[in-house]
């Protein structure tokens, strides 16, 4: 990694990691995946010149959009008239899809770079995302186990997360201040996924009290910190593991019968409308 950055190379091999993916990507994940791939050190100033590059390159109108999931505008609804607010309404209502599963099923995510991405694979089976963000507040925390448990339903949770000494004791901390799971699973990132898919490390924080007991868990040298970010895994891939864990959770029958009833609502609610404005 001594080598000059060739920058032009880099902004390209980006573009084609942003194109890669179906919904939006922050510069944290094309991070990751560049760094995963041996193009890019991960250090700080790598980070931000990256930024700025891509930024010129966003600019000049050659590199497509990035998202940025904490400086977004946020906007309240809006229609030019009534009449327009009304014809919309028939699409905006929806039943609860988890309706009639045997599990209350939650997908919780270390950190909000995933977000978009998890709320948009599973918006159509309505299944909640939580995104945890380091060792989270005790209140979000009382949120989601009250929430939890007034759901007569077995809780489960499907966690995603870096594989690091920081990432597993904050999946630890998060289970345990919850306190209101049947069922955990670490979809990913696990010790056996990072050999499998054979992900590069990249440099851990040498100052993390966590490190010692997380290196010799698995058998690291205790000199040499070392992390790797689920973001470097192919975005492909990446779904497909979230997709085939959720999967275990949903009655394909029951789901059908729930968007089945769903759509005769809706058929109802436009009718009901309809007539409205005609009268």
């Amino acid at each position: 990694m001594g080598a000059r950055i060739k920058w032009q190379d880099i902004i390209d091999r980006a573009r084609d990691i942003v194109e890669g993916y179906d919904g939006g990507v922050t510069v944290r994940q094309v991070m990751y995946r560049l760094v995963a791939e041996g193009l890019l050190p991960n250090t700080a100033p790598t980070y931000c010149r990256l930024s700025s590059r891509l930024a010129q390159a966003r600019r000049d109108g050659l590199f497509p959009d990035l998202i940025d999931t904490i400086r977004e505008v946020h906007v309240p609804p809006a229609w030019p008239d009534a009449d327009a607010f009304v014809a919309d309404m028939p699409q905006w209502f929806r039943l609860d899809r988890t309706r009639g599963q045997e599990w209350a099923l939650y997908v919780a995510a270390e950190k909000d770079t995933l977000r978009q991405l998890l709320t948009g694979w599973l918006a159509e089976y309505s299944i909640p995302v939580l995104v945890v963000r380091g060792f989270g507040s005790q209140s979000y925390a009382d949120v989601v186990r009250d929430r939890a448990r007034s759901d007569p339903r077995p809780a489960a949770l499907l966690y995603i997360g870096d594989f690091d000494a920081s990432g597993s004791d904050i999946e630890r901390d998060w289970v345990q201040r919850t306190d209101c799971w049947e069922r955990v699973e670490r979809v990913l990132l696990t010790d056996g996924q990072v050999r499998e898919y054979q992900l590069p490390p990249a440099e851990g924080k040498r100052d993390d009290p966590r490190w010692p007991g997380f290196a010799r868990r698995y058998g690291f040298d205790l000199d040499r910190p070392v992390q790797w970010e689920v973001e470097a895994l192919e975005p492909a891939e990446l779904k497909r593991l979230v997709m085939e864990a959720v999967d275990g959770y949903i009655d394909r029958e029951i789901l059908a019968e729930v968007m089945t009833e769903e759509e005769q609502q809706r058929a109802r609610l436009a009718a009901v409308l309809g007539r409205q404005q005609e009268g």
